[in-house]
């Protein structure tokens, strides 16, 4: 099984903020056994000091995580919110962003995180591939989009 998993997508989430963003996230890496209970309110936290907002050429996205510390096993997660929600930019708390697309990590160590990340860096510059990825009907057409992210 791969990090991106069906069950850690969700499509059109009615969530309003980065709180409740996160909170989902983390409370379906616990669901499904990602992750110790506690996760989600550890990254809730850090999104404060260490915001996870990212700006794109057309859709920003977020890419919250934290510490290894309550991690069963690495896994990603994709939220597409019904409504852009505002997450603080990486590096620049004061800057806020819109983002339409919310990909939680969680990772077991640096050099996983290092990698991930990578992957990732060329899914944040695809302008096209993010707005597909947005625009997606189903968990499986995400699945399709993101299977870079699968990859060893």
């Amino acid at each position: 099984m791969g990090l991106l998993n069906r069950e850690l997508i969700r499509l059109q989430a009615d969530v309003t903020s980065d709180e409740e963003c996160i909170r989902l996230a983390g409370m379906l890496f616990f669901k499904y056994g990602y992750v110790k209970e506690g996760y989600g309110e550890a990254v809730v936290e850090r999104e404060k000091n260490y915001p996870t907002g990212l700006p794109g050429k057309d859709i920003c996205i977020a890419i919250p995580h934290t510490n290894n510390v309550l991690v069963n096993q690495p896994a990603i997660g994709v939220i597409i919110p019904r409504e852009p929600v505002a997450f603080c930019m990486m590096g620049n708390k004061e800057r806020v962003l819109l983002c339409e697309v919310i990909i939680p990590l969680v990772v077991k160590d640096a050099a996983m995180q290092l990698s991930t990340l990578q992957k990732m860096s060329h899914i944040i510059q695809d302008s096209e591939l993010l707005k597909k990825i947005k625009q997606a009907d189903s968990p499986e057409e995400v699945l399709l989009y993101l299977s870079v992210l699968n990859e060893k």
